[in-house]
């Protein structure tokens, strides 16, 4: 199967770089650790190495092109493979309403059957790499990058009328800048879409907050939770499957992303510093989007009744049941090299195929020279005692009267997929998916969240 050489994050606000080496050509064979092109940001200049051993079968940019992090830049696979399209997907189904107001949503590899019970839906297994197609076809374009679709939609701009620049003719962010600048304009052709006025809110950057908005937008915003070990820059790359015009902000956790420095002792604290967050940025009201810890601490905040929170989707979430993976959690926390952390982040996922390499670097450059290790650390031993979970937000989620979701891949190793959730919440079980949803079957979820925010009304 092929995978991808991404485009790296090396800072934590780095979107894109110029691409400006490539020492490769399709067909050329590759081994684990070659050079294979340089990439420019706005600070340094610094090498894309392969993490995959096998045959060039395709180069997505030329030199020059303006590249999107964790985006691929090539694909490897075996020599005479051919990349195929990722299947087409199914409508996913509205939840929200009839007495049955739980879900269960089975992916499953045969059709559905006719006699099938009404509430269970079934998906075709969505292939795990559907994230990583940079150039999606839209209108008359030949395509357009993630930034650029991210872009327009905040500027509430038609993307098909844009003349796309870019590589294979595909619109990239210097084609919308350059849209909106004049006035409605690409070049060659005639202004047909008005640029409409941001009026949602987005995070100002207020002292207390880490809070960042990752896309402008109109109407109640959404805030994107990680969860341990994660940062809100790894949502980005998600963002391209959810289709809502929104503002999209994400939150860094204490003792994560830009919010290394800072701690939090137990779960209470956790809870404690996002709503702080909130406070500063003057956030009353959001849907709520979160992943593992993340999930449990949204499902904490909506109970809190300070906030109007529209809808809550939960990815994978902690707190529903006692249990949780001490083994990876330890082994997380102790890997110092890049073999022995892939090691536990391959446990993440049911292919472990799916898991970018450069994740495993970027993991380890935000502990070095910071105090990440050691508050993650602190962090853990408040909120898990061994395999046991210090906290629950199962009554929590229950008194939630808005739309909720929950959404596990049955191949969870990290928590257990097989835990209940309370009636009124819709769960969705997705097959061949470990403990990241939102990585392996990225436009599924994405159009699940999507479905949860609009369904608010």
């Amino acid at each position: 199967m092929a995978r991808p050489i991404l485009m790296p994050q090396v800072g934590q606000d780095l979107t894109e770089g110029k691409v400006t080496a490539i020492f490769v050509k399709q067909g050329d064979p590759v081994k684990k650790g070659d050079i294979v092109a340089e990439v420019e940001s706005e600070k340094a200049v610094f090498e894309v190495e392969a993490f995959e051993t096998g045959t060039i079968l395709e180069i997505r940019y030329k030199v020059g092109d303006t590249a999107i992090v964790l985006e691929p830049l090539m694909m490897v696979g075996e020599e005479g493979e051919v990349l195929e399209a990722a299947p087409a997907e199914k409508p996913a189904p509205a939840t929200f309403s009839g007495e049955d107001a739980q879900t269960i949503v089975e992916a499953a590899k045969e059709p559905v059957a006719e006699s099938q019970p009404a509430n269970v839906t079934s998906f075709p297994a969505e292939a795990a790499r559907e994230a990583e197609t940079a150039f999606l076809k839209t209108g008359t374009t030949g395509g357009s990058s993630p930034l650029a679709r991210r872009l327009a939609a905040a500027a509430g701009v038609d993307i098909a009328t844009i003349k796309g620049t870019g590589p294979r003719g595909a619109v990239v962010k210097r084609d919308v800048e350059a849209f909106s600048r004049t006035g409605g304009q690409s070049s060659g052709q005639s202004a047909t879409s008005q640029v409409l006025t941001f009026s949602g809110k987005t995070a100002t950057g207020a002292a207390g907050s880490f809070i960042k908005t990752l896309q402008s937008g109109t109407g109640d915003p959404v805030l994107f939770i990680h969860g341990f070990g994660g940062e809100l820059s790894a949502w980005r790359p998600f963002l391209a499957h959810l289709g809502i015009a929104n503002p999209i902000l994400a939150i860094d956790l204490p003792g994560h992303g830009a919010a290394a420095a800072t701690s939090a002792s137990d779960f209470d604290g956790l809870v404690a510093s996002v709503r702080a967050s909130l406070a500063a940025e003057k956030l009353e009201r959001v849907h709520l989007v979160g992943h593992s810890l993340g999930a449990a601490v949204a499902a904490a905040i909506a109970d809190g009744g300070d906030l109007d929170v529209r809808s809550l989707t939960l990815i994978a979430p902690a707190g529903l049941g006692p249990k949780i993976n001490g083994d990876y959690v330890s082994g997380f926390l102790g890997s110092s090299t890049e073999g022995a952390l892939k090691v536990w982040l391959d446990q993440l996922v049911h292919d472990p195929a799916s898991m970018p390499g450069v994740l495993v670097r970027a993991t380890l450059a935000g502990r070095d020279g910071t105090a990440m290790a050691a508050n993650q650390g602190k962090l853990a031993a408040g909120v898990f005692s061994g395999n046991t979970q210090l906290f629950s937000v199962r009554e929590a989620l229950a008194r939630f009267a808005g739309p909720a979701r929950v959404i596990v891949g049955t191949e969870d190793r990290i928590v257990p997929p097989d835990q209940a959730v309370p009636a009124g919440v819709a769960l969705h079980r997705l097959p061949q998916v470990g403990h990241l949803p939102q990585l392996e079957a990225a436009a599924l979820v994405g159009r699940l969240v999507a479905q949860t925010v609009r369904s608010a009304g």
